[in-house]
């Protein structure tokens, strides 16, 4: 499974999940959309355009991308602004599930100084490589077999998704 897209945002470190999603906004809707019209509108409020300006978007951070709490709105914010990957040096175990759970691609590289925005990034989970086509350079993606196999299907949701159509293809009619 290959991936590709442009980098809109670059971070650095511990960029916080109250960075991301504000946590009295938490309890005002169930909408997925609704968190991500207000992704960093404190933090970086130029984050939206910069994202939706392409249908297949990546952000980019240094160590600890996000660090506080396990709210899984975060992601929501993120992912519903046309963010397909994100890419860092190192993610916090509940948000990288949380990524995981939710279909947006948590890809840890060991350094991502090089990668500014405005790259072509290539993605590409066979061989767990990921590619910036506007430097030519390659790193290593570093991830588990599970959680590998959970990102070509589109998340925990996807594998689910993908259980109930073999399930449903095996029973009797």
């Amino acid at each position: 499974m290959q991936v590709r897209g442009k980098v809109a945002r670059k971070f650095g470190d511990d960029i916080n999940t109250d960075y991301i999603i504000p946590a009295y906004l938490l309890q005002e809707s169930w909408d997925k959309q609704f968190f991500a019209d207000h992704a960093f509108e404190y933090y970086d409020p130029t984050f939206k355009s910069a994202c939706r300006a392409s249908k297949e978007s990546v952000v980019v951070a240094a160590n600890n991308f996000g660090c506080g709490s396990s709210r899984e709105q975060a992601v929501y914010a993120i992912k519903y602004n046309n963010v397909v990957a994100v890419v860092a040096q190192s993610f916090p175990d509940i948000f990288y599930r949380n990524c995981l759970n939710n279909g947006l691609l948590p890809i840890q590289v060991a350094d991502t100084s090089s990668i500014q925005e405005g790259d072509e990034l290539l993605l590409d989970l066979q061989i767990r490589n990921l590619r910036n086509l506007s430097r030519d350079i390659e790193y290593p993606i570093e991830a588990s077999d599970a959680a590998i196999e959970q990102m070509k299907r589109g998340g925990f949701l996807g594998y689910v998704r993908e259980r109930l159509r073999q399930k449903l293809m095996e029973a009797p009619s």
